[in-house]
């Protein structure tokens, strides 16, 4: 039944172009492009015949020819910086001159499937971000080069190392339980990238392994455009509810060679304020004997550092000091290396642009670190003058070497370190091995594993191959209808192996496991359109497409205990061995079609419909619906041209949207489904039930309907520009699991019931403050206002979990008519009158579990400054996120282990019924768990970029263009609220809010050099 569909459609768009005539006679015309300043010759001007992508790129000295059968034709000329230019073709040779862009009417902006609109005609709001701005000051995610960068756009990297995931949420979240993370579409072709880390349940310590971004090279990136509403994005239906964001690669515009060479140093950045009044010991007293030390060995609540011998836990003897640098002495400078070599050809009809990039990446984090190469083909050929044909070819191989764990403290380097006794110097630690082989243990908790036996002697390494690739065919009629057909596909397998050694203190005997995924996404899309000269003010154009989508993926698992030969880690050498192996299968298909209109040069009007219809809707023997509509429309009216010019006011826009789209249910959750359960029975494998929660087979996607309002503003001839937007977006369908009955055997019954909204606004100040021959400045400020609350949940529930920290007093929960993802921990417990009540004992009881604010900041804001003065370029960027909270495992772990300042408070006397200090704060913190939710606002001096561009011609022929920049990121923090902890710090996207055990934040420093040949 869905294939019929999609048939349908495609043979019906291929007859309505096949009915017109195919051949015409070629014309060749010539011409060249000039500065309108000065007459300078521009090369690299792209030169295009209208309603077609036939097209040509201006050589150097500005010349051009091309070929066409169009009969009349009308040449569309643009280029980065100047005012699009259309021109009528004629048989003289051509002089077209480009005027530098000071209106936003001719800006071209990329929108939904890949299509180039001039920004000016769009009812929504879209932010676009120059690949540059992306390769100065860069991460290894590129994701996180986006931090500050976009109003309404909340970025924030996973504490994982280098090449960990990126949580990016756009206008507050858009899902209870589901995914947040935007729709990525690259060249057209959606891929896949989802974080790889936590679930966000309390024991969760496994290294975050990255998304699928983190593999993209960033010198391969022209531009990234953030469709942040639903009328932008609508077109992309079951996957657009959380938004997308497009990234097109480069193309070759010139015959040259280019290497971009990057290398950034990383320090550590210890935020920690502890007390380094008492040292390692109990009762106030200092460590008597070995057994003493080692059994005080996460316990700073010892005696007074006086300098004094003491005896150590390995038997040594030191003095009992402040160690004020044990950050600073386990973790390593780390560094990034990045080289890219590109090569660009142009040529009559076509261009192609290979690049090879290699990356090498030293986490801070001894024995840790990432190693990526990365090959990228971009071609374009017009294999007839009607027949354009373009190829775009990814292959990405990235090995990463133990990365470390998270959160718990077991195996967890990060976590051991932060908690290490105020007089113990991490440094004796670095034996890590006793002579068996076995962990030199510190402390008689056997989860307090040794920070550098975890990091040379665990084994948490990663392969990822991963192949993007998309085939574009487009074909324009001699009447100007168009059919372009694309395929594409996201093909990655990835390998884990994990292994805790032998002699692990936690686990003595070892085990291992060996993770293989594999994961295919075929798209395929048909599309086609015209524009329609209705009379000399009314154009209208409609596009009519379909497409098609198949997933297929496999998890498979052997995991094995105990290792009967020691230290010797082969899965075959494990006493108890399980297999596990989950493969899954989905298919979408859908069509859709658009309607522009436009009046003028001043009144826009977009429609957009498009139908999906999901597999994992089809149930057997029900009448379940699978097919889901999503509309939209958006408008826009650019009353300033119906002003007079005047010198102070240059341009006036006012947009609107309204649009529907939806989230796709996972598979297999409409009925039941089955897996081999990894153990035999009679030497038959056993199966399992795969389902936790009771299926539903009236399952829907969740929806969400967007209304949006905006204004753009020009001023002093675009001197200063103000951009405005409002919206609503209100959630429903929300896939929940409901609570069932225990004697059903379930845990939960899967239900369309929650719902979720979200109103906010976003602002771009943007301007031009100085502007002349040899200094300009340009500078920008975006700021944005997210109200988020939850509406419903299943079956009248007034919360839900989401996450738990490991300390199990601190909890992310979604609460009904609260902001999502409240953070949640215990108050005191008080009497009528509002006094605290106290245990027996003499402590703060425990009082109610309650919600303190929403993990996600309210209010964000980035301000960016860029300073030309000739040669140089200097650019910086501030950012700062409010109103948004944290739980800090690290601060109540300060709390239980005696390092935080406020356990100095009456340290050597006693509480309520005779309690020392160690016992009074660790009860504390267990029963009044809201004294570390924290404020997470903060304001950071993100980046800073110092470029100089050397003269054109200083090297001679051989060089036609060079730069050197020295650059810095996560500079300092100009405000922050949390204590002992970065703000930033989080170990899950699912349990965003909670921090523990984290690789800390880092500062990097370094220098870009770009060659041009």
């Amino acid at each position: 039944m869905l294939l019929k569909h999609f048939r349908n459609i495609t043979l019906a768009v291929i007859g309505f172009c096949m009915a017109h005539p195919l051949y015409a006679q070629h014309r060749v015309f010539t011409g060249k492009v000039l500065d309108a300043a000065d007459s300078s010759p521009l090369s690299g001007v792209s030169v295009t015949i209208k309603g077609t992508e036939q097209g040509v790129t201006t050589k150097k000295d500005g010349s051009f020819s091309i070929k066409t059968a169009v009969a009349a034709p009308l040449l569309v000329v643009s280029y980065v910086g100047y005012s699009q230019k259309e021109t009528a073709a004629t048989d003289s040779f051509l002089t077209i001159y480009l005027e530098k862009t000071t209106s936003e009417m001719n800006e071209v902006v990329v929108t939904a499937l890949g299509v180039k609109r001039q920004k000016a005609s769009l009812g929504y709001a879209v932010s676009e971000v120059n690949g540059k701005d992306l390769t100065q000051a860069r991460e290894v995610n590129v994701l996180n080069s986006l931090e500050g960068k976009v109003a309404g756009v909340n970025v924030s990297g996973i504490a994982g190392g280098p090449g960990a995931s990126s949580n990016v949420i756009i206008r507050g979240i858009s899902s209870l339980t589901q995914t947040n993370q935007p729709l990525y579409v690259i060249n057209g072709i959606p891929v896949e990238s989802q974080p790889n880390s936590s679930d966000g349940s309390q024991y969760s310590n496994v290294p975050d392994l990255g998304d699928a971004m983190s593999n993209i090279n960033p010198d391969d990136i022209e531009t990234i455009s953030v469709l942040k509403g639903a009328a932008a994005s609508a077109l992309y239906g079951y996957r657009a509810k959380a938004g997308v964001i497009l990234i097109t690669t480069k193309t070759a515009k010139s015959n040259s060679i280019e290497l971009n060479s990057n290398y950034v140093a990383e320090k550590v950045v210890d935020l920690t304020d502890w007390q380094y009044v008492y040292g390692q010991g109990a009762n106030n007293l200092k460590p008597t004997s070995q057994l003493v030390a080692f059994q005080s060995g996460q316990s700073s609540w010892g005696g007074k550092l006086d300098g004094s011998p003491v005896v150590q836990f390995d038997g040594g003897v030191r003095p009992y000091v402040a160690q004020k640098n044990n950050l600073q002495n386990f973790y390593r400078t780390g560094g990034t290396f990045t080289n890219t070599l590109a090569l660009n050809r142009t040529f009559e009809g076509g261009a192609i642009r290979f690049s090879a990039s290699d990356l090498t990446s030293r986490s801070i984090v001894p024995n840790s670190g990432i190693n990526r190469q990365t090959f990228d083909l971009s071609a374009n050929y017009n294999l007839t003058p009607r027949f354009l044909a373009d190829v775009h070819a990814n292959y990405i191989l990235e090995q990463a070497k133990n990365r470390p764990l998270l959160s718990d403290p077991s195996g967890n380097s990060n976590y051991n370190v932060m908690f290490l006794p105020t007089s113990v110097d991490v440094r004796t630690l670095e034996k890590a091995t006793n002579p068996d082989g076995s962990e030199l243990a510190y402390s008689p908790s056997v989860n307090a594993t040794n920070p550098w036996f975890a990091a040379e002697k665990f084994i948490n390494n990663t392969e990822r191959n991963r192949f993007i690739s998309s085939v574009r065919l487009r074909y324009t009629f001699d009447n100007g209808v168009f059919l372009q057909g694309r395929a594409g596909i996201d093909n990655y397998n990835d390998h884990y192996l994990s292994v805790v050694p032998t002699g692990t203190a936690y686990r003595p005997k070892g085990s291992m496991s060996e993770y293989n995924t594999s994961y295919k996404d075929l798209n395929a899309d048909l599309l086609a359109g015209k524009d329609f000269k209705l009379s000399p003010d009314l154009t209208i154009t409609p596009n009519l497409g379909a497409s098609y989508r198949r997933t297929k993926s496999a998890e498979y698992e052997n995991h094995g205990e105990t290792f009967q030969i020691p230290f010797v880690y082969n899965i075959l050498n494990t006493s108890v061995k399980t297999v596990y192996y989950l493969p899954s299968d989905q298919e979408v298909q859908s069509v859709y079609g658009t309607l522009d209109l436009a009046y003028k040069n001043y009144l826009y009007l977009t429609g957009s419909g498009r139908n999906d219809w999901f597999s994992t809707l089809a149930t057997p023997g029900t009448n379940n619906k699978v097919g889901v509509f999503y509309p939209s429309v958006s408008g826009s009216f650019i009353f300033s041209e119906l002003l007079k010019p005047n010198e102070w006011f240059s341009y006036g826009k006012l947009r609107a949207g309204y649009a529907e789209v939806g989230q796709a249910t996972a598979p297999y959750q409409t009925q039941l489904s089955y897996i081999f359960a990894g153990t035999t029975f009679n030497g038959l494998p056993q199966g399992l039930i795969n389902n936790s929660d009771i299926p539903n087979s009236s399952l829907k996607p969740s929806l969400a309907k967007e209304l949006e309002i905006g204004t753009e503003l020009g001023f002093f001839h675009n001197r200063l520009n103000l951009d405005l937007s409002w919206y609503n977006k209100k959630s429903s369908n929300e896939i929940l699991s409901a609570p069932a009955s225990i004697a059903s055997g379930y845990g939960g019954a899967v239900l369309n019931i929650g719902q979720l909204q979200n109103k906010g606004w976003e602002l771009l100040l943007s301007g031009t403050p100085v502007k002349g021959s040899s200094f300009t400045w340009k500078t920008a400020l975006n700021g944005s206002v997210n109200n988020n609350k939850v509406l419903a949940l299943a079956n009248n529930q007034s919360s839900l979990a989401v996450g738990t920290s490991s300390t199990a007093v601190g909890f992310i929960q979604q609460i009904v008519g609260l902001p999502a993802n409240q953070i949640m921990a215990y108050d005191y417990k008080y009497d009528d009158a509002g006094n605290i009540i106290k245990t027996a004992s003499g402590v703060p009881a425990r009082g109610l579990l309650k919600p303190y604010g929403s993990a996600y900041a309210k209010w964000m804001a980035g301000f960016s400054n860029d300073l030309y003065y000739k040669h140089f370029h200097l650019s910086f960027l501030i950012d700062g996120k409010f109103g948004g909270k944290l739980f800090s495992g690290t601060d109540y772990r300060g709390y239980t282990f005696g390092l935080s300042k406020a356990t100095l408070v009456n340290r050597e006397g006693t509480f309520g019924n005779n309690l020392d200090a160690a016992t009074y704060y660790s009860t504390l913190a267990s029963n009044v768990s809201k004294l570390f939710v924290e404020d997470a606002g903060f304001i950071k001096f993100r980046s800073v970029v110092l470029e100089y561009t050397f003269p054109s011609g200083l090297f001679g022929k051989g060089i036609k263009g060079a730069s050197l920049s020295i650059v810095g990121r996560n500079l300092f923090y100009l405000m922050r609220k949390t204590e002992n902890v970065d703000p930033e710090s989080s170990f899950s996207p699912t349990a965003y809010g909670l921090e523990l055990g984290g690789v800390p934040s880092t500062r990097t420093f370094g220098a870009n050099l770009n060659l041009k040949f």
